[in-house]
């Protein structure tokens, strides 16, 4: 590994206004500053780098700290989220985080290992509900927790004085479409569905008409047996129908042939709302934290004639409390992804005669590198170790016009291991 000092500096790109981000000597966030001003301040040695990505400097004395407001928006969704950082009337990062879709998957082979493993130790009891956190009060489900924790994890993370959150809530306020002057406590009106419950429907269904199966349409939560037969508001009793249906249904056109819904579903549908719940409550014990309805969003960046995407939605989430017209430029903007510090659960290869259980060959450091290290290759490309291979090379993500593997003495070492990844975009 290449283990010479060098003075590294903000490389030159296109945008004359891109921002580099800055941290005080204790490591508060503040104000970003200019490429050229973190040059000066990296030449006068008055500043060190700390973070390639998003690129950050540290002040080695103590500032005042004087910061001004910064604003985030986040849109929410099931596989990407959409960051916008809005302060001094411009967009200071985006990023579009993208969430693991492989948990269910891994816990499903994890699963069948330990059953696996269990079936061959004959000689130990079998025990069934063993483990605490299954039936712990208020659990989430761990795919709804990840996707929970990653945009957690972002925000905490982010290089910025954060003085306040704008999320996302829910699509529509079906309330305020029969009384627009609703305000408050009138929400609580009990003639009224209940609006969580109405989306868990939604979701729980996939926002899929029960009857004709069509997508993409007005739906309505409709209750299977009718509240003044004596029908309850409760998941069990609601279906899913498209507007058409729905009125068809109640002219007596239609007969549902359904008596309920699973109780499974019913969960999975209250848990979805409750990883909402702990993403509020979390964020909301950082910074103070303001919802706003995804309506609103749409209806905000309609009016700027603005073309969706999931920052362009966060800006307007950000930017929607106070009005603000904010230019959807941004040069810092990044694409965030998820690591895992471990990718090899399997350490032994099947039996073989002779030899019994062998050990898989697992190249766990070359020359001082390890996976997932950040190195700077060649001095020209920053790449992020993603294997070991056992003729001395060490590989990155397949890049084209950039190398895919290099000599460690070709690399040198700029971080170590990160398990949450900043890609720059253009």
């Amino acid at each position: 590994m290449n283990t010479r000092k060098e003075h590294f500096t903000p490389l030159r790109r296109a945008y004359s206004h891109m921002k580099v981000f800055v941290r005080n000597q204790d490591g508060t966030p503040l104000m970003p500053c200019t490429a050229a001003k973190a040059r000066k301040l990296l030449r006068a040695k008055r500043a060190r780098v700390v973070a390639h990505a998003p690129f950050t400097i540290q002040l080695v004395w103590q500032c005042e700290g004087q910061v001004q407001d910064v604003t985030v928006g986040i849109d929410k969704g099931s596989s990407v989220t959409g960051i916008s950082c809005v302060g001094s009337g411009e967009v200071l990062l985006a990023a579009e985080i993208q969430h693991r879709r492989d948990v269910k998957e891994k816990l499903d082979s994890r699963r069948a290992h330990r059953r696996a493993r269990r079936d061959r130790m004959w000689y130990r009891p079998p025990r069934f509900m063993g483990r605490a956190s299954s039936a712990r009060s208020g659990r989430l489900l761990p795919s709804i927790k990840t996707n929970v924790d990653e945009v957690i994890r972002v925000v905490r993370q982010l290089p910025l004085p954060i003085s306040h959150i704008v999320v996302e809530d829910v699509q529509v306020d079906i309330a305020r479409l029969n009384d627009p002057t609703l305000r408050g406590s009138q929400y609580q009106n009990p003639t009224r569905l209940d609006e969580n419950l109405r989306i868990a429907c939604l979701m729980r269904d996939d926002y899929t008409c029960q009857h004709c199966g069509k997508r993409n349409c007005r739906l309505e939560a409709h209750h299977i047996v009718y509240r003044e037969h004596g029908g309850k508001d409760t998941l069990a009793n609601l279906i899913t129908l498209c507007d058409a249906c729905h009125t068809r249904v109640h002219q007596g056109y239609i007969t549902l042939a359904v008596e309920g819904v699973s109780g499974q579903l019913d969960q999975i549908a209250q848990r979805s709302m409750q990883g909402k719940s702990h993403l509020y409550a979390t964020l909301g014990a950082l910074v103070p934290l303001t919802r706003v309805f995804g309506y609103e969003t749409a209806t905000f960046r309609k009016y700027r004639e603005l073309a969706k995407s999931h920052t362009t939605d966060a800006l307007c989430i950000a930017t929607l409390p106070t009005g603000e017209i904010v230019s959807t430029t941004c040069p810092n903007t990044y694409r965030i992804s998820f690591r895992p510090r471990q990718t090899r659960r399997q350490y032994h290869d099947l039996p073989r005669k002779g030899q019994g259980r062998v050990r898989y060959q697992v190249n766990e450091e070359l020359a001082g590198l390890r996976k997932g290290d950040i190195v700077r290759v060649k001095g020209r490309w920053i790449k992020q170790i993603n294997s070991i291979y056992s003729d001395g090379y060490v590989a990155f993500k397949r890049v084209q016009g950039e190398p895919a593997k290099a000599r460690p003495r070709d690399c040198h070492l700029l971080e170590r291991g990160r398990t949450v990844v900043w890609e720059q975009r253009s």
